[in-house]
């Protein structure tokens, strides 16, 4: 059966039409799709919160500073950033993602925060798309990912590939993302993932790259958490449960799924009890914890941040904010979340990264009714 529809992304009047089925299964025109889903559907977890909410900060209304005495910065990959954010990868490999991944190497530049760019396996298919992920002439010196789904190193890749894709963009290092409820659940996805783990281990042992091991949405459980953490990786991506919801994101694309249980479709971990479990469980500080998934403000910011995240990443609001403003609205998003992690910190009498990881005794479950 044949389908088309036309639709219009960042006020720029670029048009896509998909066409078929086949269209939709080249992995180019996949990622245009799957924008286009998350801009016009509502794709978050469904009575699954992140877990922040269940977290309260004791306010010091007698504060003695203010959000302008507030140091929100840190380092990533040996790189200065001026708050531990970063926009996680989302898109390239179009037009589309083109014109989007200018726009956010653009504005993480202005706040000098870390950037990560949709997987490239489109551009180590097609290398006519390589221009499509390479922001580098926007976005000098901040900390930027590269991005290859581990289902591709299943199915053949080595790290020849992992290098080139590095290469591509003068990346920082390598995110590597883990999806295996997406890939099961897409009519085109890699069902073959017996050798995840092997493939990991090859791979990270054999890179001369940093490499960031990244979820989808669902988290890392204890037994994935002990067996990263055995990896010599840069950094643990941990993505939980309570935000984007790939596996809802699928079954648009593939409507005759839609008698799949909500059981199934809301599976996950909440961010924040994924968070509690990965720090728990990492001892060696040199590997770091970016948390994300859901974490779409600056109060949960902060208070992932206290539970032990290094650094927090976030997509669907950036997306959401450039589809509704352009660049002036990611620009306005970044802006406000990082003034409200000002003013959390204001409030909690804090005034750097270093000082509020010291007082967690601020930061309180709540009490169970």
């Amino acid at each position: 059966m044949q389908f088309i529809y036309n639709y219009k992304l960042f006020n720029q009047g670029l048009q896509i039409n998909f066409m078929d089925q086949n269209f939709l299964s080249n992995t180019s025109s996949r990622k245009d799709e799957h924008l286009k889903i998350c801009i016009e559907n509502d794709v978050k977890y469904e009575n699954v919160s992140t877990g922040f909410n269940n977290y309260i900060m004791m306010p010091n209304l007698l504060t003695k500073i203010s959000p302008e005495d507030i140091d929100l910065s840190t380092t990533f990959l040996g790189k200065s950033m001026d708050s531990p954010l970063l926009i996680a990868g989302m898109t390239g490999g179009t037009e589309k993602g083109k014109a989007m991944n200018k726009i956010i190497a653009k504005i993480c530049a202005e706040y000098n925060i870390g950037m990560g760019i949709g997987s490239q396996r489109a551009a180590i298919e097609n290398p006519s798309l390589i221009d499509s992920f390479q922001v580098r002439d926007i976005a000098e010196s901040i900390p930027l990912l590269a991005n290859l789904g581990i289902a591709q190193f299943t199915s053949g890749y080595s790290v020849k590939e992992a290098e080139q894709a590095i290469e591509m963009i003068n990346a920082d290092g390598l995110a590597i993302h883990i999806n295996p409820l997406q890939e099961f659940i897409q009519y085109d996805g890699n069902k073959n993932l017996a050798n995840v783990q092997q493939n990991l281990i090859d791979l990270v042992g054999e890179s001369k790259s940093p490499i960031i091991v990244k979820g989808v949405g669902t988290g890392f459980s204890n037994e994935d958490m002990k067996f990263l953490s055995s990896l010599n990786v840069a950094a643990i991506d941990l993505a939980g449960a309570g935000g984007t919801n790939w596996k809802k994101i699928e079954i648009f694309r593939n409507p005759s799924l839609t008698n799949l249980s909500t059981s199934l479709i809301n599976w996950g971990i909440p961010t924040a009890d994924c968070l509690v479990n990965a720090v728990g469980v990492i001892s060696d500080s040199s590997k770091k914890i970016i948390a994300s998934g859901g974490i779409w403000n600056g109060t949960d910011a902060v208070k992932a941040l206290m539970l032990g995240a290094d650094y927090v990443a976030f997509a669907l609001p950036a997306l959401l904010a450039i589809s509704k403003d352009s660049e002036e609205g990611l620009r306005k998003f970044i802006n406000n979340y990082i003034f409200e992690m000002k003013i959390v910190l204001t409030m909690l009498g804090i005034t750097n990264l270093e000082e509020l990881r010291k007082k967690k005794n601020l930061l309180m479950r709540k009490t169970p009714h």
